[in-house]
């Protein structure tokens, strides 16, 4: 299977989930890692906006501003490259020209700065290898990152591989609905 082909399958999976299923997942998931010490110690905190079938990131979101995390969120500045942003208030966020939700303001908070980055990703492996959307903005984002990083994945959307390549980076932890794989 060709990774389009894995993306289309996933991308379907993902689809199919009801509201329920996408809520009571991301809650279960959220439990998960808030519970981790690499969690509970990281001072400054990449998330991401989910986006429709997306592992939902509100509740995490909301852990990290009660245990008083700097919360930082991506913002694509041209077709290659992001940048991380503060950003402590939904009211902070606007639709970019790709459809997702972004911080306003347009102040980098450099990546060495960052304790912990969670990543999204259509599915991911048991190494940690995740399948993006095929944009490459985490790839190459996540590329010099010395910090840890966290995927988000439903178990419905974990497989033996997703084809990693030379470019792909492992990631430190992938958290589903029943655990923390490190």
């Amino acid at each position: 299977m060709e990774k389009k082909e894995l993306r289309n399958q996933l991308r379907t999976i993902r689809n199919n989930l009801s509201e329920y299923e996408i809520e009571d997942s991301s809650q279960k998931i959220t439990k998960q890692i808030i519970k981790e010490p690499w969690f509970v110690s990281a001072k400054t905190v990449l998330l991401y906006r989910s986006a429709n079938s997306e592992v939902k990131t509100d509740l995490l979101w909301k852990a990290c501003r009660d245990m008083g995390k700097i919360c930082l969120f991506p913002k694509c500045i041209s077709k290659t490259e992001m940048i991380a942003v503060q950003a402590a208030e939904a009211v902070e966020f606007s639709l970019s020209a790709y459809g997702i939700m972004e911080p306003v303001s347009n102040e980098e908070i450099s990546k060495h700065n960052i304790d912990l980055i969670f990543v999204p990703g259509l599915g991911f492996d048991k190494q940690k290898y995740r399948i993006g959307y095929g944009a490459g903005y985490y790839d190459r984002y996540l590329k010099d990152f010395s910090g840890i990083t966290c995927g988000l994945c439903y178990e419905k959307t974990l497989r033996e591989s997703v084809f990693s390549e030379s470019h792909d980076i492992s990631l430190s932890y992938l958290a589903t609905e029943s655990g923390v794989l490190k």
